[in-house]
């Protein structure tokens, strides 16, 4: 139906006083949404300028991760269960971003140091009680580089909790969406994510790596509900009892994962307009935006490669 047939129909049905006020509805509902919209990039900007202003000299250090391993494969490694089922020992010569309590994992030592580490969630950088575990994972991880949100500064410079020297900046201001997606750039503000493992994508494409091997991205949490679980729980997922994490339905649960996967799908479109593979060497899971490949097949290809 022609919206002249709609107008026609509503005239009919509901005379010219029906017609004003369900015209003035719709055109209030457009102003609003165009307002809102307005309204965020507004925000945004000006947000944008204060991150800039307070936190430029920080972000300028970035530069020196532009194209920095270009045409070099990484590996993104996430804290999943899997993990327990694979060997990273044989990443020691490889470009690799872990991520929160990665020093856990049994191959971090003299011999295996990560490259970058990243962590981004909030509760890492409030309060004295925060403290010992950052300490604890500097103390393991004693090459590799910290990559840590914006607003961590001020934390980070009363406790100097993680070292200065090996710590980087990332400024996030508004959200990742299609508009913005090719916009990812280390040395200003940039899009932010759901997730830390997202961030470290993000960073592997700002330094041109390719391909880009997901791992430990496990990611199946609706499918056994209770704990969350990692490569260092003492649980398994198969032993979980019936039941969701403590305060969130499963409802609240699936829409966070839906959240979640378009973060994803705008990561691969990011990767395919850069030139980047993203391949998930995940053992299992469920995270199927990027194409998969053997995790032990990816490592004794390279070995027989370079022989």
């Amino acid at each position: 139906m022609s919206i002249g047939d709609r107008v026609s129909n509503s005239w009919q049905r509901e005379g010219l006083s029906g017609l004003v006020f369900r015209t003035a509805v719709y055109l209030l509902r457009r102003i609003a949404w165009n307002t809102d919209a307005w309204s965020k990039k507004l925000d945004a900007s000006a947000n944008r300028r204060s991150l800039l202003k307070e936190n430029a000299e920080l972000l300028r250090r970035n530069e020196a991760f532009r194209g920095l391993h270009a045409g070099r494969r990484c590996f993104v490694i996430g804290n999943g269960p899997s993990l327990k089922q694979q060997d990273l020992s044989r990443l020691a010569d490889e470009i690799t971003f872990v991520t929160n309590s990665f020093h856990l994992h049994p191959a971090v030592g003299p011999h295996w140091q990560p490259t970058y580490y990243c962590l981004s969630d909030p509760g890492y950088f409030q309060g004295p009680e925060s403290v010992p575990e950052l300490k604890e994972i500097a103390d393991r991880v004693t090459t590799s580089l910290f990559f840590v949100p914006h607003h961590a500064r001020r934390f980070l410079e009363e406790t100097r909790a993680l070292p200065e020297d090996r710590t980087y900046y990332v400024a996030f201001n508004e959200e990742l969406s299609s508009e913005n997606v090719g916009k990812f750039d280390l040395t200003t503000t940039t899009p932010g994510v759901q997730t830390v493992v997202q961030l470290a994508i993000l960073i592997a494409m700002f330094m041109q790596c390719s391909p880009i091997y997901l791992l430990g991205m496990d990611h199946d949490w609706l499918a056994h509900g209770g704990k969350h679980l990692n490569f260092y729980s003492n649980e398994n997922p198969e032993d979980q009892p019936a039941g969701n994490l403590p305060g969130w339905g499963y409802h609240a649960m699936m829409d966070a994962v839906t959240i979640m996967w378009r973060v994803y799908e705008l990561q691969s479109l990011m990767a395919r307009e850069a030139g980047v593979e993203i391949i998930n060497v995940t053992r299992g899971g469920f995270l199927d935006v990027f194409p998969r490949a053997d995790y032990e097949k990816v490592i004794e290809d390279k070995m027989v490669a370079s022989f």
